[in-house]
């Protein structure tokens, strides 16, 4: 995927997780998919949970970030 814009990324972003949810992503898969840093990654999860979207962190080794389904509108 090509550089995007952080409006247009951060949109992307809640698509993609919602499309794998419950399965969390890495800021790492994630950085790569959007050709970004792994902290570009962290700082727009932090902008998108402070906006309200239902997306939450998941520790551990197969841990990543999420989206809560049942919290979003469908597309």
């Amino acid at each position: 995927m090509p550089a995007v814009n952080r409006t247009d990324r951060l949109y992307a972003l809640v698509e993609d997780l919602r499309a794998s949810a419950p399965r969390p992503q890495s800021a790492r898969q994630l950085a790569a998919r959007y050709e970004v840093s792994v902290r570009t990654i962290e700082r727009d999860i932090l902008a998108l949970q402070e906006s309200g979207a239902p997306v939450y962190a998941e520790p551990g080794r197969r841990g990543g970030y999420a989206i809560d389904k049942t919290m979003t509108l469908p597309p």
